[in-house]
């Protein structure tokens, strides 16, 4: 009986093994949304999650077996040794809510060292220090002083306003 499964891939090969899954017969899902890295360049596609992707598999047919195999592929996630099915109703949500949400997200134009203001959340109208963008869907990672002390967190990008550019940038 097949079911979905998520699967661990290599760093930036989710592509590479959905294709070859997708060529061995099996049906699979890697979800993806469109970015604008640049103004004035095209969008590109980036994973929703990066390092995974869903396989339906078939334990029976050896499935499991083929896709922890495949190139690109680290693991089926699981339980221990155990892989472990992910709810049909899971996937089907994240299919809806990615057909419904615009394609295009714009990452902003911030620069490590860009001073921000939180606008949302529990650390709403605290001041931030841009570090990173960590994924596709948002999330970014900058520096927070508490306590008079940098601590590191993330955060979704639409939670942020800038101040003032990093010093050195135009």
């Amino acid at each position: 009986m097949k079911q979905w499964y998520a699967m661990r891939s290599k760093p930036k090969k989710e592509s590479w093994a959905a294709a070859l899954l997708a060529r061995a017969g099996i049906e699979v899902y890697l979800p993806e949304v469109a970015i604008c890295k640049q103004r004035g360049k095209p969008p590109v596609s980036e994973p929703f999650f990066p390092g995974y992707l869903f396989g339906r598999l078939d334990p029976l047919l050896g499935e499991i077996r083929l896709a922890t195999y495949t190139s690109g592929i680290l693991y089926v996630v699981g339980y221990g040794n155990q892989p472990w099915p992910v709810p049909d109703g899971l996937v089907l949500s994240i299919q809806k809510r990615l057909a419904r949400e615009p394609r295009i997200a714009a990452v902003a134009d911030f620069s490590q060292g860009d001073r921000l203001i939180v606008t949302s959340g529990p650390l709403r109208d605290l001041e931030a220090i841009f570090d990173r963008h960590l994924s596709a869907a948002g999330r970014v990672q900058v520096l927070v002083q508490i306590l008079e002390r940098f601590c590191r967190t993330e955060l979704h990008i639409g939670q942020l306003r800038r101040i003032s550019k990093a010093a050195g940038t135009a």
